[in-house]
Formats: structure tokens, sequence, C-alpha cells
């Protein structure tokens, strides 16, 4: 019963995770940590409060955008790891 509420809550937070993603991927790229979070945080997520549109606090996008598989991949070939590069 626990596990199906979980689901329930992480499908409706789903569109707005997503929108603010999105909003990340496209306008934060090249800003710095402190700026991008400002944005991410204050500006995004507080639009999406407003519109009353369900999202999930305290999300991380390196880890909503990409799985530790990939990332694990990548410093394999050599990348970076810190949350920047990544």
């Amino acid at each position: 019963m626990e596990s199906r509420d979980g689901f329930q809550k992480t499908k409706m937070q789903l569109v707005g995770d997503v929108a603010k993603a999105c909003a990340f991927v496209s306008y934060c790229g090249p800003f710095n940590s402190i700026f991008r979070n400002k944005l991410i945080v204050d500006y995004f997520g507080e639009d999406l409060t407003q519109r009353g549109i369900p999202m999930t606090e305290g999300l991380e996008m390196t880890n909503f955008l990409v799985d530790q598989a990939t990332v694990g991949e990548w410093n394999l070939q050599g990348l970076p790891n810190d949350d920047l590069s990544v």
C-alpha cells in the first residue's frame, strides 16, 4: 500500500519535475552553481508553486537528468565527476 502511494505521489510530481529540469537545461547552462541554484529554487520553483504544479522538494537536477551508471561510464572514459561537469 505504501509503495503504491509513493508511486502515485511520484507520478503526480513528474510534470513539475520535468518542467523544472527543462528550465534548468534551457536557461541555467552558462551560470555558476550559486546562481543556478537560485534560479531553480527561487525562480522556477516559486513559479511552479504559484501555479499549483506539484514537484519534488529538493530535486537534484543531476540525479534527475542522468543515472549513476551513465556517470560511472563517463568517469571510466576519463571525464570528471564533479557536479558542474556532470
